[in-house]
């Protein structure tokens, strides 16, 4: 009679081995099909809407969230709408994971050996790199490197998957907004070897530009063009000037700025003024090595029926700033840039 007993357990259970289980539902989809809402129907598959509340586990050991198909070992659908809360974060994320410990590691996608046998770190969107170990990347196709991060090195490689510097990009860069430095800030100019990695050119100060512009500088009076320009060197400096009627100078001069025994001294180069006639070049009166007075020739046309005369005096009166002198009958604006030389 035992031995009946357990034969007759036996055939009873031995079909529910291999039979799906189904938890909320009656008509499982696979080997577990949890029916969060118990909403799917008696008989054929659940639609989308009702998907979207179920667990399955298939025959193949593929896991399905909101999907009684997965496509891979984990497949997960969010029908819901995301709906921004709190600090950013949206209700009905697809996929949500969260570390309550300050400042903690939380996910690592892919772990596995590369061509060198060597453990790998690997995530991202298309990756498909076999023997760069450690990177994270985002591509529109597998292998693709449209932005790569090299998990070793650090570096950030745009458009490109082996980045070989901290920011790599293979392509044009666009900047949409640069501000104007103010006053006398010094700004470096930026060049590029052959290989197209940016440097500086020469030296640390080389190249190095400074600019002000002062307003509505009346006839007789004097202002400061420019002041705290770096000590111990020397540059090209250009001024400008003009009216508003489309009369413009612009004229060079040289600058040293040395504190030491007072060597600071400036001296007029050239010069362009946009007239009617050939005679566009400046007169330079060097009275002594800090001052230097520039004419412009002949009779400039007159702007609203006043003549404008540009001419002006340049002052160092102690190293590192320069005055000028408006010498003419209107008000006028100027502008100063000094680019360093040494």
């Amino acid at each position: 009679m035992r031995k009946k007993i357990i034969l007759l357990g036996l055939l009873v259970i031995a079909p529910l081995a291999y039979s799906q289980v189904g938890i909320n539902t009656s008509n499982p989809q696979g080997m577990l099909h949890i029916d969060g809402a118990k909403d799917n129907p008696e008989t054929g598959a659940p639609n989308a809407i009702q998907q979207a509340n179920d667990f399955t586990v298939t025959s193949a050991g593929k896991v399905g969230i909101g999907t009684i198909i997965p496509s891979s070992n984990l497949h997960i659908i969010n029908s819901g709408t995301a709906t921004g809360i709190g600090n950013g974060e949206a209700t009905n994320t697809g996929l949500l994971v969260e570390n309550l410990t300050a400042n903690s590691s939380i996910l690592s996608i892919l772990r596995t050996s590369g061509t060198t046998g060597i453990k790998q770190v690997v995530m991202g969107i298309n990756p498909n790199f076999n023997g760069n170990n450690g990177v994270f990347a985002i591509s529109r196709v597998p292998g693709g490197g449209d932005l790569s991060v090299d998990l070793t090195l650090g570096n950030i490689g745009v458009a490109t998957n082996t980045p070989t510097n901290t920011l790599d990009v293979a392509g044009s860069t666009r900047v949409r907004t640069l501000e104007v430095a103010a006053g006398a800030t010094i700004i470096t100019p930026v060049y590029s070897n052959t290989d197209g990695v940016l440097n500086k050119a020469v030296n640390n100060t080389y190249g190095t530009v400074l600019n002000n512009s002062i307003t509505n500088i009346a006839p007789g009076a004097t202002a400061d063009l420019i002041t705290n320009i770096p000590n111990g060197g020397s540059y090209k400096a250009i001024v400008m000037t003009g009216n508003g009627c489309g009369r413009r100078v612009i004229a060079e001069y040289y600058v040293t700025n040395t504190a030491l025994n007072n060597a600071f001294s400036i001296k007029g180069i050239d010069g362009l003024l946009n007239t009617d006639t050939t005679s566009k070049g400046p007169t330079f009166t060097e009275v002594n090595r800090n001052t230097t007075t520039v004419n412009w020739p002949g009779t400039i046309p007159t702007c609203a029926g006043t003549p404008t005369p540009f001419n002006y005096t340049l002052t160092m009166p102690v190293a590192g700033t320069i005055s000028i002198t408006n010498n003419g009958t209107a008000s006028l604006d100027y502008t100063i840039i000094l680019t360093r030389l040494i």
